[in-house]
Order: structure tokens, then sequence, then C-alpha cells
């Protein structure tokens, strides 16, 4: 099987029951993928959902790896604050 990561869709068009895709991956070559239109519009609500999910999961472990810094960033300067006590 042959893999490849769609960064962006460049060109859709249509002939008799085919979509067609032009898009560059991610190293910046062109790909070119066509798809029986009664299958693609069967997994369209399914597509949908995946890319919903995938995008909450990026959008959670964002908000995780914020949240992970300030607790470094806490820990890193932790110090007194304020002045010094006068030493009566």
């Amino acid at each position: 099987m042959k893999e490849g990561f769609v960064l962006t869709t460049t060109e859709l068009w249509t002939s008799n029951d085919v979509v067609h895709v032009t898009a560059l991956g991610l190293d910046g070559k062109e790909i070119y993928l066509e798809w029986d239109a009664n299958s693609l519009l069967n997994d369209i609500p399914s597509l949908y959902e995946m890319s919903k999910q995938a995008l909450t999961q990026a959008s959670e472990h964002r908000a995780d790896m914020f949240a992970k810094m300030k607790r470094q960033i806490g820990n890193d300067f932790k110090a007194k604050r304020g002045r010094k006590p006068k030493n009566n």
C-alpha cells in the first residue's frame, strides 16, 4: 500500500461516477487521487466525524502541553516573592 499525507487540496473535479482530487503532499509534491463517487458519498459522515475528533484531540493535546509548560515555568521560577524580611 502506498501512503501519503495530503497537506492541502489544490483541485477538485468530477467525471462520470468519479471524484478527482489534486493535492499537495507534506513534501511539496503533487498527489493525484480518484474516488468512486458513491463510495466517497457513503464515507462523508464518517470522514466528518473523524475530522472533528482529530481536531478535538489536537486541541486537547495543545491545552495539555500549555498546562505542562505553565507548571514547568512555575517550578523553574519558584522563589520567595516580595521584599526580604527585615532583621529586627
